[in-house]
């Protein structure tokens, strides 16, 4: 009886630690970093198109931002331009580097954001332009809040964009098709300590205002029109949690 009886403590005690850390627990918290990232990612998201837009012709969208750009134009023949030219200039390369204090729908950040782009198709009447790059983001002080409690954030990450195709006339038009991939690696702290995990987020442009978003393969919807502090996205299984 005495050997039952101490087995059967045993028993109780692994299945409460076993409670500690139960696969309930472990998808609470994964869904709330996945809607997190959807969060940053669609923010992001938002500022890209801006700057896709912009880059057709060398612009730099800049309002309540602070950073760098450098510009450059080439002919048809790969040859450098000292200035843009509608009928002549072939592609543009653009490099630049933003700051921003960010607020949203129970979030706020400070991000720094770095692209490369390069477009093409741009001489004589083409109809589309063509966007191609590569770029790199790091968030700090980041910080969500819904009915799960308050959760923070560092965050770190690079883009690839790939084939992201506009319309001309540009404004107004939304990318007809095309990606963009972020590969995040985030740093949460919640009460209960500090884990590191790492996300794939993956933009599919269709032409409309709702491009589709995948984190680690749960879906959303990108709002390309969401305002300043307005919820960027919609869409996602998960609207709170640990």
């Amino acid at each position: 009886m005495r050997t039952r009886t101490a087995t059967g403590l045993v028993v109780g005690l692994l299945a409460l630690a076993a409670c500690d850390d139960s696969p309930t627990d472990t998808n609470a918290l994964d869904q709330s970093i996945n809607y997190d990232v959807a969060m940053v990612s669609a923010d992001a998201t938002i500022e890209d198109v801006q700057a896709l837009r912009d880059a057709q012709h060398g612009g730099f969208f800049m309002v309540g931002r602070s950073g760098t750009r450098t510009v450059t134009f080439y002919d048809a023949a790969g040859v450098e331009q000292e200035a843009y030219d509608e009928m002549t200039t072939e592609k543009i390369h653009m490099v630049m580097e933003m700051t921003r204090e960010l607020e949203r729908e129970n979030w706020s950040a400070s991000v720094t954001r770095n692209r490369d782009m390069t477009v093409t198709g741009l001489e004589g009447d083409e109809t589309t332009r063509t966007v191609n790059g590569s770029g790199s983001e790091a968030m700090t002080r980041s910080r969500h809040s819904d009915e799960g409690g308050l959760r923070s954030y560092e965050m770190n990450g690079t883009r690839t964009i790939d084939n992201v195709v506009h319309e001309v006339p540009r404004d107004g038009a939304y990318p007809l098709s095309g990606t963009i991939t972020r590969s995040m690696t985030v740093t949460i702290t919640t009460e209960d300590g500090t884990r590191t995990k790492s996300r794939e987020v993956i933009i599919t442009f269709n032409g409309t205002q709702y491009p589709e978003m995948t984190v680690d393969g749960e879906l959303f919807e990108v709002d390309l029109e969401a305002r300043n502090g307005e919820r960027p996205f919609r869409g996602g299984g998960h609207r709170g949690g640990r």
